[in-house]
């Protein structure tokens, strides 16, 4: 539930312009594995691209919760929510976006097999952003 429009408008507008979070999933012994990645925010989804030989997209596999947060620790925006490879129509819409905001098309890379990602928020926590009175939890 959000709690006030105008402060989930700032949280969109800030994960639209951000350029990198770190991402954290859960290895298979349930110890924490972060990585800072590029994202795009879009239709309140968090996309990521992960490459498919990494220990993230092995992470994935065995357990799709996720934790995502901003990197500034004075003004925090931080996603809970479960991951999952997103579908060939969801991935060439995203390649735009990603191309767009970083100039890299993950689609075209002849090295390294990139799979999208999509995070679907189950909680969103914020604060240090002018709205710590009315609580941390957003969403």
């Amino acid at each position: 539930m959000r709690h006030n429009p105008q402060r989930w408008r700032a949280i969109e507008m800030r994960l639209g312009r951000e350029t990198s979070a770190w991402v954290g999933t859960v290895r298979d012994d349930d110890t924490p594995h972060l990585l800072p990645v590029w994202f795009v925010w879009l239709d309140n989804t968090f996309y990521f691209v992960v490459a498919t030989e990494s220990e993230q997209f092995n992470n994935l596999r065995g357990n799709q919760a996720v934790s995502v947060v901003l990197p500034d620790p004075d003004r925090v925006i931080m996603i809970e929510g479960e991951a999952h490879a997103s579908d060939r129509k969801t991935t060439d819409q995203l390649a735009d976006y990603f191309y767009n905001k970083y100039e890299f098309d993950f689609t075209q890379d002849p090295e390294i097999d990139w799979r999208l990602v999509e995070v679907t928020p189950t909680r969103v926590l914020a604060w240090g952003d002018g709205y710590d009175h009315e609580g941390i939890q957003v969403l």
